[in-house]
């Protein structure tokens, strides 16, 4: 029997693995230049000396890229690989995570799948680290698209963790992010659900009537869980007839095991889904 391979997410290994590829592509770029300027201030020196350096610098960069493009398709296909076999998903990461060395988005593009694998496992003390690294980095190139999406997984772990001010903050910022369409719907049920914790209930039921029009678009168990949950500001509210009205639209949509939760007030369906953002990155 092959013995599953367990990914635990460290932050002294994420620093290392960061500050080790950026020393390399320094180093690159510090090579490259000093190649340069020998080969202008020194026109001397013999054909086989100019062309030693030129010639590691280049074997360096290969090394690089090719190790990166090994990264990269494994990154196109690991949102299949996640939803088919979390096992193999597993094995997956943790070979992507030991390639060295890689450019800077790749790397953060790995722990960003890691984030959304964790959040599928329901692991959400490692999501929310995952999450708060990964965005306490410079984001840019490919890996800029990842934003909205740890944001999202931040503040849903943050809820489940009973941690308020975190999921408040990841709202705050996302408030200030521009989302697509699907990470909008998603951002609407976390933060109904943190109205709801924090007892902010006319909040939830402001503009109620665009929130259902909104939730229609969603899957029917998400569509479900926002339907419970205004259901549930309603009746806080005083809004009976709406409460009603919400709970009948609930028990179309819910399966029965769903139900049977929303109804104990369990609101903790995840919404935050693994998106591919990384798909047809360069490699």
């Amino acid at each position: 029997m092959t013995q599953q391979t367990q990914t635990n997410f460290s932050i002294d290994r994420f620093t290392k693995q960061m500050a080790n590829d950026e020393m390399l592509r320094s180093l690159l770029i510090a090579g490259i230049v000093m190649a340069l300027l020998v080969s202008l201030l020194l026109p001397g020196v013999s054909w086989l000396s100019s062309l030693v350096a030129p010639a590691v610098l280049l074997g360096l960069w290969l090394w690089l890229s090719v190790s990166t493009a090994r990264v990269a398709r494994s990154l196109t296909t690991f949102g299949e690989v996640m939803a088919s076999d979390p096992a193999q998903a597993e094995t997956a990461i943790e070979e992507m995570l030991r390639i060295r060395p890689v450019m800077r988005w790749a790397r953060l593009l790995s722990y960003h799948r890691l984030a959304g694998l964790r959040h599928l496992q329901r692991r959400f003390g490692e999501t929310a680290e995952i999450c708060l690294c990964l965005l306490n980095q410079p984001l840019k190139g490919p890996a800029l698209a990842t934003r909205p999406h740890l944001l999202l997984m931040l503040a849903e772990a943050q809820l489940e963790l009973g941690n308020l001010p975190g999921a408040y903050h990841a709202l705050a910022h996302l408030q200030q992010t521009r989302l697509g369409l699907a990470q909008s719907l998603q951002r609407l049920a976390i933060q109904t659900r943190y109205e709801l914790a924090v007892g902010a209930y006319d909040a939830a039921m402001h503009r109620a009537r665009a929130k259902v029009e909104l939730a229609e678009l969603m899957p029917a168990a998400h569509c479900a869980v926002v339907h419970a949950m205004l259901a549930t500001a309603a009746t806080h509210t005083g809004e009976q007839r709406k409460a009603d009205w919400l709970w009948q639209r609930t028990r179309a949509l819910a399966s029965p095991e769903l139900l049977g939760q929303l109804e104990q007030g369990g609101f903790g369906v995840a919404v935050v889904e693994h998106d591919e953002i990384a798909e047809g990155a360069p490699a």
